[in-house]
């Protein structure tokens, strides 16, 4: 995977497609081989879960939640300067979440819901984003938005790696594809591999 790849991870359900992300972020020990992040660590690295692994009903606000993206640079205890609340503004606008921003998560449909967590990672500005199913069970247009969103990231050069079930739109947006179903099948131009 290079710098700046736009890239689809694909197979069935249990292939480990977000078994291979969840590797990447250490949140589990592979059995055999080994994660080379190159002169990368894991604070390059924003992880966007599924959405069902975040507790919806947890008592805090989308704006609360979103800054928790820029907890490397400011840690969780200090209050944001100008220049945080600004690039925290500036996330929720990308996702059309302005007026948003003091409602409780549980407030959120699905579609908010995760239009928020991409805010949050926005908010992060890693070089590498790692997405696990970002377009589950939201509807056509906030799809859109999300992609959107996604090639800009790719366009500024960052390396995008994300778990998509919806092949039409593999084929439509990621020039590059992983097929996956226990082991790697396949690697390359998705063109070539999704015939």
């Amino acid at each position: 995977i290079n710098d700046g790849d736009l890239i689809a991870v694909v197979g069935p359900n249990g292939a480990g497609k977000s078994t291979l992300l969840k590797s990447i972020m250490q949140q589990i020990t592979a059995h055999s081989g080994y994660i080379d992040l190159g002169d990368l660590s894991l604070k390059d690295i924003a992880y966007l879960p599924q959405s069902s692994q975040i507790d919806h009903s947890f008592p805090i606000t989308v704006t609360e939640f979103v800054s928790a993206g820029a907890w490397q640079r400011t840690s969780f205890w200090r209050v944001f300067n100008r220049n945080e609340q600004r690039l925290l503004q500036q996330a929720l606008a990308k996702v059309n979440l302005e007026d948003m921003a003091g409602r409780q998560i549980s407030q959120l449909s699905g579609g908010q819901f995760q239009r928020m967590l991409f805010a949050r990672m926005l908010l992060q500005n890693a070089d590498i984003l790692l997405l696990d199913e970002p377009f589950g069970g939201i509807d056509a247009q906030t799809t859109e938005l999300l992609m959107r969103v996604i090639q800009e990231c790719q366009q500024q050069g960052k390396t995008v790696i994300a778990v998509i079930h919806d092949l039409a739109l593999v084929q439509r947006y990621f020039p590059t594809t992983l097929l996956v179903a226990t082991n790697l099948i396949a690697a390359g131009k998705t063109a070539d591999l999704l015939t």
